[in-house]
């Protein structure tokens, strides 16, 4: 007798049942896993999620840089509200607006204090309108063009450059974020 049965009773090769009979047991543990609905959501969360961050990233980031830009703003208002409440006094008055720039926030402000220039108001905007009087300004003798005098004016600037969080951020990898303000000190 031959070790291969199915050659001599019949001269088929048997069908796939015996597999389907090994495997049955398996199948049927598997089958109400497959109709099974519990869990899917996390499923469809984990797929979802890294597409929402990928699109809020950017977001996060345009606020973070508004919000340092309204540090900026506030550090330098901070700077004009110290120049207007002391008197000019050249370098060492600089260097002290400048010093109440920095000290107004944590970020690291570059401040820069302009040099006292005599100007009229503009009429028509906020700007300074400044004229030929005389270096050190001399305000004292002259009017401006709406009958008001002169005054001494001094621009107060900030800057600070602000990193992205990610590199494929609207604003690129980095931003230079500046404010200025104009201030009258008398």
């Amino acid at each position: 007798m031959s070790y291969r049965p199915w050659i001599m009773s019949s001269h088929k090769r048997p069908s796939s049942g015996w597999l389907a009979a090994v495997l049955r047991p398996y199948l049927v543990r598997i089958g109400p896993l497959a109709r099974d609905r519990r869990g899917m959501s996390a499923v469809e969360f984990g797929l979802a999620a890294p597409v929402f961050l990928a699109m809020l990233t950017p977001v996060i980031d345009l606020g973070l840089a508004f919000s340092q830009q309204i540090r900026v703003n506030q550090a330098v208002e901070a700077g004009a509200q110290y120049a207007s409440s002391n008197p000019y006094g050249g370098t060492s008055w600089a260097s002290a607006v400048s010093s109440a720039i920095t000290n107004a926030t944590s970020l690291s402000v570059n401040p820069s204090v302009g040099s006292e220039t005599c100007g009229c108001p503009n009429s028509t905007s906020t700007a300074i309108v400044t004229g030929s009087y005389g270096t050190p300004p001399n305000c004292t003798s002259n009017s401006c063009p709406d009958g008001s005098s002169p005054g001494y004016y001094v621009t107060i600037t900030g800057n600070v450059t602000y990193t992205s969080v990610m590199p494929y951020s609207i604003l690129g990898s980095s931003a230079t974020l500046s404010s200025q303000a104009v201030v009258r000190v008398e």
